[in-house]
């Protein structure tokens, strides 16, 4: 037995209605998907931004303590040698570098484990 048309347009009414709402589920998902997103993008920005400055901060504090240290070096009464001097400040940023330079391999590593 066939539907008579009275049936059969509540039925394609109903399913009309369940499609509407389905859609209208899935368009407040993408919504809220699209939000986080932005979010997350913000929050990458700022990291990186963060790291940057960070890096910044480093190298200007790695150049006012060679300032000091040379100003040191020459106000210093038995002054070494300004060769001398040279060598032991190149020593120290050289190792101030390394420092830097792991510290920031290892900031990397940690930040790939949480992305």
């Amino acid at each position: 037995m066939t539907d008579s048309p009275k049936d059969e347009l509540e039925k394609l009414q109903k399913l009309r209605a369940e499609l509407e709402s389905r859609l209208a589920t899935i368009d407040e998902e993408q919504e809220t998907m699209e939000e986080e997103a932005k979010i997350l993008r913000e929050k990458a920005a700022i990291r990186e931004l963060e790291k940057k400055m960070r890096e910044k901060q480093d190298a200007l504090a790695s150049l006012r303590i060679e300032e000091k240290e040379l100003e040191d070096n020459l106000k210093a009464p038995n002054r070494l040698s300004i060769s001398e001097a040279i060598q032991k400040t190149k020593a120290k940023i050289e190792n101030k570098k390394d420092t830097l330079e792991t510290e920031k391999e290892e900031a990397q590593k940690s930040n790939i484990r949480f992305s």
